[in-house]
């Protein structure tokens, strides 16, 4: 009993953190450990491909993910500032992550992808870091850095017209080529068609979203050449897209064209859906985990989520995704500089991205891409990401909230 009065108290003073929300806390802790057991769950499967330990195996694993994901969260939480997000800080994470992405394509690819870097049985989902930074990169370059280009009105029409082009150079041009570089490398030479997206949804997602005047008729101008780009691309996409990925579309358009090939796990997946009803087939009872859905506690374990739990057990997870996703947007509406606006945004998008374009692939409402359900799915990379990313934005929160109260109590 002493033990675990300990225990309480230990975890107490761990995340007793002045000022951080403690809502997201509780879904990041709820999510995990419900993705542990239900990794087991879909574990349970394979267990006569890979043997009879295979499920604790995977649940061992997963949990030390957790916990040492949950370190990372609680470091940053306590100890990152505002002011490491600087012009020299950016660069250096970018060009860090870039290069990893760059090593990923030396490795064997996974499924058709090049996304992995493999250091024994050990493997990082580079991309995965890469969101993060570049939701860090951008908030920098579309927030602070904007605000330090002031144009002077008492100045040559010469000189002004000079410092708006070396205005546009900073805060437009040279962003929007750093993204596309990304974008073009986990696309095209990675293969990863799923975090490309995820990545271009997140970077014209804060494009879009940060307040500064600067960007208005920029905006405008992007939204058409987004509009021109999706036409072009339409035309294109047999010949842009590798075999696998046109499968995919062609797949989601008519899954029971090819059942037994490409429309697979599309399939497999939804008839788990159908399966599970409102209260499922019971914890443990779902069918399509042997064998029916290949590696079913990655990607596609929404799919085995609800064939087991049914809709109140994908309302457990869905509702806690959406509570993050709301206090991180709440919260961005509040603060006052753009920077840490841009980032609760960011790393809300990242969260509503992987929400929506895995539950949407594995139930057949848009193309399968597979991107891993977040604090969910089995793997470190994303889980990892994704607790820096809530680490980074509940230390925003809790200096927000201090200093209200400080003002309040003034």
């Amino acid at each position: 009993m002493k033990r675990i009065r300990y225990i309480i108290d230990l975890i107490r003073k761990i995340f007793r953190s002045r000022g951080v929300d403690r809502p997201i806390y509780f879904c990041v802790i709820f999510l995990s450990i419900f993705g542990i057991i239900m990794i087991g769950s879909a574990s349970v499967g394979s267990t006569a491909k890979y043997g009879a330990n295979y499920a604790i195996m995977n649940m061992t694993k997963q949990a030390l993910f957790v916990l040492f994901g949950l370190a990372i969260m609680i470091f940053f939480t306590r100890c990152f500032k505002k002011s490491w997000i600087n012009e020299y800080s950016t660069w250096i994470l970018y060009l860090i992550g870039f290069v990893l992405l760059l090593v990923c394509l030396f490795f064997d690819d996974v499924n058709g992808s090049k996304a992995w870097i493999h250091i024994g049985s050990f493997t990082i989902q580079s991309s995965e870091f890469m969101k993060i930074i570049l939701i860090l990169f951008l908030s920098y370059h579309f927030g602070e850095i904007e605000e330090y280009c002031v144009i002077p009105k008492n100045i040559s029409t010469e000189k002004r017209h000079n410092m708006y082009l070396r205005k546009i150079w900073y805060c437009i041009i040279r962003p929007i080529i750093a993204c596309v570089a990304v974008f073009g490398v986990v696309g095209l030479l990675q293969s990863d068609l799923g975090s490309a997206l995820i990545i271009a949804f997140i970077c014209m997602g804060l494009f879009y979203v940060t307040p500064r005047p600067f960007y208005r008729k920029f905006k405008k101008v992007v939204s058409i050449l987004l509009v021109a780009a999706c036409v072009v691309f339409a035309f294109l996409a047999g010949f842009v897209l590798k075999s696998h990925q046109l499968a995919r579309f062609t797949t989601w358009l008519n899954p029971l064209g090819d059942a037994l090939g490409d429309g697979y796990q599309l399939v497999n997946s939804m008839i788990a859906f159908s399966n599970g009803g409102l209260f499922g087939l019971g914890f443990g009872s779902s069918q399509q985990k042997y064998g029916f859905i290949p590696e079913s506690h990655n990607d596609f374990i929404a799919a085995i989520i609800y064939e087991e739990l049914g809709l109140v057990g994908f309302l457990m997870f869905l509702i806690p995704y959406c509570i993050i996703i709301y206090r991180l947007f709440q919260y961005g509406l509040k603060m006052k500089d753009t920077k840490s606006k841009l980032i609760l945004y960011g790393v809300g998008l990242y969260f509503f991205a992987h929400l929506i374009i895995n539950v949407g692939g594995v139930s057949g409402f848009i193309p399968m891409t597979g991107v891993p359900l977040l604090l969910i799915s089995y793997g470190g990379s994303s889980l990892w990401a994704s607790m820096i990313g809530l680490g980074i934005c509940q230390s925003i929160i809790a200096k927000y909230n201090r200093d209200l109260l400080k003002a309040q109590i003034e």
